[in-house]
């Protein structure tokens, strides 16, 4: 069994790395198509944020309540950043111009940057937290979404 908070930790580094190519391309305000890799990381953030809210989030809140608020907080930082995320797609996929979406993308680089320091103190608390039960449960919810 691959241990679940590992699994959403390495998951998040990828995302990491997308967003820092990402945001090269943005600001490199040259001819390049910024559409595809803005859709390709909406999918990839929209199922990862999918995969915590139906799985891990549930999960924590039951199996640490002290996480509780922590969560919640985390819940609405998903929704700015997905948010800036679709209209940043909707501005490139209709020609948009390029300095909305680099100011767009300054808002949800920050946002996103908050919010990875807040998953991974999470996770850290999680890997220290959890047994090895809690795990292999969190392991079948992560698994099922």
């Amino acid at each position: 069994m691959r241990d679940p908070v590992r699994q959403l930790t390495h998951d998040h580094a990828d995302i990491n790395r997308r967003v820092l190519e990402l945001g090269e391309l943005v600001r490199s305000g040259g001819g390049a198509d910024i559409a595809a890799p803005l859709r390709e990381l909406s999918e990839q953030l929209f199922f990862h944020f999918a995969r915590e809210e139906e799985g891990l989030f549930p999960f924590v809140a039951d199996a640490v309540p002290a996480c509780a608020d922590q969560v919640r907080t985390m819940e609405t930082a998903h929704d700015t950043i997905c948010g800036s995320l679709a209209r940043m797609v909707h501005l490139a996929n209709a020609g948009g111009d390029r300095d909305a979406i680099a100011q767009l993308f300054q808002r949800f680089e920050s946002a996103y940057a908050d919010h990875a320091s807040a998953e991974t103190a999470l996770f850290a608390s999680l890997d220290q937290t959890l047994d090895s039960e809690q795990r292999a449960r969190l392991a079948a919810l992560v698994a099922g979404l």
